[in-house]
């Protein structure tokens, strides 16, 4: 009994060694690694991404973004402007830029907007890749508008639209029907703008896509509203795409 019970301390021993010398093992190669500049939070993503199809680890870049908890330094406004309990709100005859975006280098990124909610009126609008000069604001609007209702669009529609020297050109570029939720309903958005394709969603669903390659370059974003419009919301940002 006293032979079989000092076999099982060494076998115990022998395990606690090994687990040792593997700690020590790992932790000298990731020394190693970090000394050669490789990290190995780059690694373990890269492997992970591999496993799971490219979706883990994808951090995105935050190139500009305004939780409207501050003041509205950050927008160049022309039109009805103003904060309430933490959202931006907005009204009619708004155009307004988001200084941030102004200073882009960057032609893709992403828009994201949250807890979007229009109480009255016609609709509102949201610029990207645009430029601004003598001559005025050239580049895209996506486009909230109720009032573009038709037979084929009875609450309205989802529309982007070409803007060339500060006027808006009638005919759209992508122009798709809006569901019967319009009014005093949050809503987030999301527009995708990658080389000649832009790509809207709404909570989570694409509801609008767009190609055009008139305007390849410029980074500024903002938004404006229209007739009657009465609306808010709770962020504002701009990220890198994926």
């Amino acid at each position: 009994m006293k032979k079989t019970l000092g076999l099982n301390i060494k076998n115990g021993q022998g395990l606690v060694e090994y687990a040792l010398l593997l700690v020590l093992l790992v932790v000298g190669v990731i020394l190693i690694m970090s000394l050669m500049g490789v990290s190995i939070s780059d690694l373990y993503c890269s492997a992970a991404n591999a496993i799971g199809g490219g979706t883990a680890c994808n951090e995105q870049k935050i190139y500009c973004q305004d939780n409207f908890d501050g003041d509205l330094s950050g927008w160049q406004a022309s039109g009805n402007l103003s904060l309430k309990s933490g959202q931006l709100c907005f009204g009619d005859g708004l155009q307004s830029m988001n200084k941030c975006s102004m200073k882009l280098s960057q032609s893709d990124y992403v828009i994201n907007m949250s807890d979007v909610n229009l109480s009255k009126g016609n609709g509102y609008g949201v610029y990207f890749r645009t430029t601004v000069d003598k001559n005025g604001l050239d580049g895209y609007a996506f486009q909230y508008d109720p009032g573009l209702k038709s037979a084929a669009y009875p609450n309205g529609a989802f529309v982007i639209r070409q803007w060339v020297d500060g006027r808006e050109i009638w005919n759209p570029i992508a122009i798709a029907p809006m569901g019967p939720d319009v009014f005093n309903t949050s809503h987030d958005f999301q527009i995708d703008v990658k080389g000649d394709t832009f790509t809207v969603l709404m909570d989570g669903n694409q509801v609008l896509t767009a190609k055009d390659d008139a305007y390849a370059s410029g980074g500024t974003a903002g938004i404006r509203s229209w007739d009657s419009t009465a609306a808010c919301m709770g962020d504002f940002s701009i990220l890198e795409t994926p």
